[in-house]
């Protein structure tokens, strides 16, 4: 039988954790959180932290690739982009492009405004903008995830 791909962080961390064969109260004791953090995170109604991420990846004994798509299904990169990125390797060079300190702010900016472009164009045309009866208030604002750069604050819950 083959398995659905997972796309949503509590799913993930659910079967990761079923696969360890831990309970959710386990879990939550080896990685050091109150016994109900880990089915508010499996349930949707708590956003982890990186650390918590890093924490719960450990207590899971969780591969560099399986941590890293931990890390990916809550938004934030992985510690090591060909994870990410595996089947488009340019995308993992943008990102290094984009973290470099030695490109200018400006071409760095430059770049994350033609990716924005880029991005809006493809919404637009999976939705068919320019036919008849479709509008440009009709295309998506958010894809449901957003990427969180080192050091940028998570917008959601914290632990």
């Amino acid at each position: 039988m083959e398995r659905e791909p997972v796309t949503f962080f509590g799913q993930l961390l659910r079967r990761y954790r079923e696969s360890a064969r831990l309970s959710q109260s386990r879990l939550a004791q080896r990685a050091g959180f109150d016994h109900s953090y880990v089915s508010r995170l499996e349930s949707g109604r708590r956003a982890p932290t990186r650390e918590a991420i890093l924490r719960l990846a450990e207590a899971l004994e969780l591969g560099p690739a399986d941590r890293d798509s931990l890390l990916a299904a809550a938004g934030f990169l992985p510690e090591q982009t060909e994870y990410l990125f595996g089947s488009e390797p340019v995308l993992g060079e943008v990102v290094e492009l984009l973290q470099r300190t030695d490109v200018p702010e400006q071409i760095r900016e430059d770049l994350r405004q033609l990716l924005a472009l880029v991005v809006r164009q493809i919404k637009r045309a999976l939705i068919g903008i320019g036919s008849i009866g479709a509008s440009e208030d009709e295309v998506p604002g958010s894809t449901g995830w957003s990427p969180r750069w080192p050091g940028q604050a998570a917008s959601q819950g914290a632990v």
